[in-house]
């Protein structure tokens, strides 16, 4: 009999919590405040995910630019044994650190993030959406490309221009 009257008590007082002239705000807000949380678990969550994809891809292309300037031993070997024939393929020209200049330019559709922070006003947050935009669009098809960089106006723009190339000069091997 008390199971009975316990149920009867709390739905009596159910109902008058729903009557209470502040049920519907505090319950509203109390959804709103629920809401709030989980946009701000999933936002972490995305943004989280976001910058790990981003420092792989920065890692990613600074191993691949690294590999590409430090030939493996057996390649030395096999070419330095192999008689010399004149390559028909060109190879890119070297890499040299250093701000950038026009004599030594980025490259942008190659370029990793040490040589995006090359160039002045780049930091490496810029640098990251440089290559963030870079992925994105595959590659960059003008130099005007990264005016869709938050940060990167006209006249910033104006100063990279004779600073950056989007490929790199092709030479061929004597």
């Amino acid at each position: 009999m008390s199971r009975i009257d316990s149920s009867s008590a709390a739905s009596t007082w159910f109902a008058r919590a729903i009557e209470w002239r502040w049920s519907k705000p505090i319950g509203r807000a109390l959804l709103a405040i629920g809401a709030l949380l989980i946009f701000a678990i999933v936002g972490r969550t995305a943004v989280a995910g976001k910058a790990e994809s981003l420092s792989l891809v920065a890692a990613a292309s600074a191993s691949v630019s690294s590999a590409a300037l430090e030939p493996e031993p057996s390649s030395v070997a096999l070419a330095a044994s192999a008689t010399s024939v004149p390559s028909a393929e060109p190879t890119p020209a070297p890499v040299v650190q250093g701000p950038a200049t026009p004599e030594n330019p980025v490259v942008l559709n190659t370029a990793t993030l040490e040589d995006f922070r090359r160039l002045p006003g780049i930091g490496q947050k810029r640098a990251l959406a440089l290559l963030s935009l870079r992925t994105k669009l595959g590659k960059f098809r003008q130099v005007e490309d990264l005016l869709k960089v938050k940060g990167i106006g006209a006249k910033t723009l104006k100063r990279l221009r004779p600073l950056v190339r989007l490929e790199a000069p092709v030479t061929a091997k004597p």
